[in-house]
């Protein structure tokens, strides 16, 4: 399995427990290198552009809709690797 694979299924796997630590987890993003902040945020911006392509039901659909307006406004601020 690749990183990306790996990570991603650890991700779901994080989110599927009820009461997961979703303020730790950006808080330690926010607090980890700059760079790598930018780099994370690229990364969260292409998983929020796949979610937009999503085909939604009622558990999804206020996630696709937002993930569509982001993916429009994301496009006004590129993310370059510095």
């Amino acid at each position: 399995m690749s990183d990306a694979k790996k990570l991603a299924n650890d991700i779901l796997d994080f989110v599927n427990v009820f009461g997961y630590d979703e303020k730790t987890f950006a808080q330690t993003i926010c607090k980890g290198h700059k760079t790598l902040q930018q780099s994370t945020m690229r990364l969260f911006i292409a998983t929020i552009r796949e979610m937009a392509k999503v085909t939604p039901d009622d558990r999804n659909a206020a996630t696709v809709e937002l993930a569509r307006i982001i993916s429009g406004l994301a496009d006004e601020y590129p993310l370059p690797l510095i």
